[in-house]
């Protein structure tokens, strides 16, 4: 039998439906909501996302901040009066939402939002559209959301894709990100945990390699050039691309994760509402936050090669201030709607009783 909501209030609901519309890496969905009457808690479930990319509980954390976002946008839309309180224990963050004034339709941007991993037609954005871009995004706190055209674009074209072939070179990464694809139903079904095959918008070719992963030992995969094509692949993506989007924070504790989610699903809704697509290309920042860590699992076979892309990556926006790190990459652009889309697990798997 489906498992059943907790009996909570009706704009809680209502808030906690936008919260879960949130995007996450590989549709893993790492929240929980914890509901004690009008208090909501946002909490990580662990189990949800152990993969290398979220080492640290970096992209866990940024997946709660931009659960956390959509349900502050809606209940801004319902006129209710939301206050920030204590974290309660085990949680990130916790919110009362109090005194909805009306009921309204969801937010358009938040139902359309979508990753796009097709390739893009790479027109430029025009002056007024950054402007409005910007606009859209002001600082929060001390993490900054900025924009960048076809110049960046060509910049890190290369290092997307160096990045991308180093990460997938990494078997514990390739691993976790073939157990996230759903090899098990049709390509364009709409799974509701992990990401359909045709989500990933592959020709022929690029589906037979996707399966050369799967059925190829490291030392094979090497001879077969597989994880430079991967680099390939990825570089021209992001050299498709109209423009670049990043986060970056001087934080490196949990809230300025929680404030970077915050930030990139602004930014994904603003693009989403001039009529724009995005993709998150995060290989380079999942690389950065495994360097350093204590844990032979998460280590590099070459520590060295890591750093220098981590390093050609900080390079290539010298405007940012060297205590900040980049945590989140999108490239923005024009394209076609997805093939196909993921969906959210039921709401109730994602809600406790506080």
């Amino acid at each position: 039998m489906p498992k059943s909501l907790p009996s909570i209030a009706a704009h809680v609901d209502r808030i906690l439906d936008a919260a879960h519309l949130a995007p996450s890496h590989d549709n893993l969905q790492p929240w929980r909501f914890a509901v004690e009457g009008e208090t909501i808690s946002f909490l990580l479930d662990h189990e949800r996302d152990r993969s290398p990319a979220n080492a640290r509980g970096r992209v866990a954390r940024i997946a709660v901040g931009a659960a956390l976002e959509c349900a502050l946008l809606r209940a801004g839309r319902m006129g209710a009066t939301v206050k920030f309180l204590p974290a309660q224990p085990g949680a990130l963050v916790t919110i009362s939402v109090t005194a909805p004034k009306r009921t309204v339709e969801a937010d358009k941007a938040l139902m359309r939002r979508v990753t796009n991993r097709r390739l893009y037609d790479g027109r430029p954005l025009d002056d007024a559209t950054f402007a409005w871009l910007q606009q859209a995004t002001p600082v929060l706190e001390s993490t900054k959301t900025l924009w960048f055209g076809r110049e960046r674009v060509r910049t890190l074209g290369p290092i997307v894709g160096e990045g991308e072939a180093l990460y997938y070179r990494d078997p514990p990464a390739r691993e976790a990100a073939l157990k996230a694809l759903r090899f098990d139903v049709r390509d364009n079904e709409e799974v509701t945990r992990g990401l359909s095959v045709g989500s990933l918008e592959l020709t022929t070719a690029e589906r037979l390699a996707v399966d050369a992963f799967r059925k190829n030992p490291q030392e094979r995969l090497e001879s077969m050039a597989a994880f430079d094509k991967m680099g390939a692949y990825a570089r021209r993506l992001m050299e498709s691309a109209s423009g670049v989007c990043i986060v970056a924070t001087p934080g490196t504790d949990e809230m300025s994760d929680v404030l970077v989610g915050r930030c990139m699903q602004r930014a994904w809704l603003a693009l989403t509402r001039r009529g724009l697509v995005a993709q998150p290309m995060n290989a380079v920042p999942s690389i950065e936050a495994r360097l350093g860590v204590d844990d032979p699992s998460a280590a590099f076979a070459d520590p060295a090669k890591a750093a220098a892309v981590v390093a050609s990556l900080r390079a290539a926006f010298p405007g940012v201030d060297k205590a900040s790190r980049i945590a989140v990459v999108m490239r923005v652009g024009q394209a076609p709607p997805p093939t196909a889309r993921v969906r959210r697990l039921p709401l109730a798997d994602s809600v406790a009783q506080g």
